[in-house]
């Protein structure tokens, strides 16, 4: 394990680690964490830092630890379609490593070259193919993981027929760092498509992109991605202000009949393929990025300068520097009222301490708290970041 001085690079919403530790294996992990404890300090876990800035400020913070030293494959069967990764390891490199078998792990996230596998799961990162895939838990079959104690523990398994028991990794999807450390996952793989071509259909009205939109779903074509970008967003990577793109993905014949099916519906034009990450970007790189999902979810006019929606998966992202914490507030009273949410992803500082970053705890207080006393007794996880 090597310490750095330089800390800066490490602050959350102003807060700055008194040291910064960079782990090699998982024994630096677990000694880290384990020194944490005993001394009742606090400590956040970095990845590639992609996802850091979701969540309230710590209420303590001591260490930055980083995992992105916990690289590599421990084993990959072709034959099950599972692999077994170090958590640090980054989208891309796992990519890469699958590619010359025709398979790939079905997650697509912002920059994948930075974005890694652990901080993937542990912050329950979407992106565009979760209209196909689902979410990041349901392809993640084991994990091992250092407790806030120092404990490791291990759960689920390396291939898919030894699952049994109670699944912790999907618990630990979307705990962001605070229940524990992450430090290799198991992962189910997807042959990779033969074929993938993208479709753009360029829109005059919110009102007729979302009505076009309801229906090309209601049509229940097996598309593999779909997303409708709005204002300056959809200007950043398109040629117009709002439009709907759509991917296509399996065998040759497959993907010709479901253009077919598409242009029946839609005006369309053939576009590149490398949108997609693009789209998956515009989140994480905007300064103020909210993302609400309920079921109704859709893009008015009312918050329409900038916005990412995810259709079927009812995932709205909100990219707005101008929208203040009053219009914010409502649109959250909306979103929790058809058992929603809305996340300040990210957001100047003083915005998140007057709004909030998680808005009204979905899981009920005394749960969290005894949760939270079993995995992390001490509060040494990055304390305060989550309700």
């Amino acid at each position: 394990m090597t310490a750095a001085a330089d800390t800066a690079a490490f602050a959350i919403d102003g807060m700055m680690p008194a040291r910064r530790l960079r782990a090699e294996s998982e024994r630096d992990v677990v000694e880290a964490i384990r020194a944490a404890n005993a001394g009742r300090e606090a400590v956040v876990l970095w990845g590639g830092g992609t996802r850091i800035s979701i969540g309230d400020p710590p209420r303590r913070y001591d260490t930055a630890l980083e995992l992105s030293g916990l690289r590599g494959v421990v084993e990959h069967e072709p034959g099950d379609l599972t692999i077994t990764v170090r958590a640090g390891t980054t989208m891309a490199e796992l990519d890469a490593l699958l590619a010359p078998h025709g398979q790939w792990w079905p997650v697509e996230v912002a920059h994948p070259h930075r974005a890694t596998v652990g901080g993937t799961l542990a912050s329950a990162a979407g992106g565009p193919s979760r209209y196909r895939y689902f979410h990041v838990r349901d392809w993640t079959i084991g994990a091992t993981a250092v407790l806030g104690d120092g404990t490791l523990a291990r759960a689920g398994g390396r291939v898919v027929k030894n699952v049994t028991g109670y699944d912790l990794t999907r618990m630990y999807s979307g705990s962001y760092g605070t229940l524990c450390a992450l430090t290799e996952l198991s992962l189910k793989l997807a042959p990779r498509p033969r074929t993938k071509l993208t479709l753009r259909a360029d829109m005059l009205g919110l009102e007729t992109a979302y009505a076009v939109t309801r229906e090309l779903l209601r049509a229940r074509l097996p598309l593999d991605a779909i997303a409708l970008v709005t204002g300056l967003a959809a200007l950043a990577i398109g040629p117009r202000d709002l439009s709907l793109y759509v991917r296509l993905a399996g065998d040759e014949a497959t993907v010709a009949r479901l253009r077919a099916d598409v242009a029946r519906r839609l005006d369309v034009v053939e576009g590149a393929d490398d949108v997609w990450p693009r789209i998956a970007a515009l989140p994480a790189e905007a300064t103020t990025s909210v993302r609400g999902t309920w079921p109704a979810a859709r893009p008015v006019e009312a918050y329409a300068v900038s916005t990412v929606w995810y259709p079927g998966i009812e995932t709205l992202h909100i990219l707005d520097d101008q929208e203040g914490a009053e219009l914010l507030r409502q649109v959250r009273e909306v979103a929790e009222s058809q058992s929603g949410a809305l996340v300040l992803e990210r957001a100047p500082t003083a915005l998140r301490r007057q709004l909030g970053t998680w808005g009204t705890p979905r899981v009920p207080p005394v749960i969290a708290a005894r949760l939270r006393e079993r995995f992390d007794p001490n509060g040494v996880l990055a304390p305060g970041r989550l309700p």
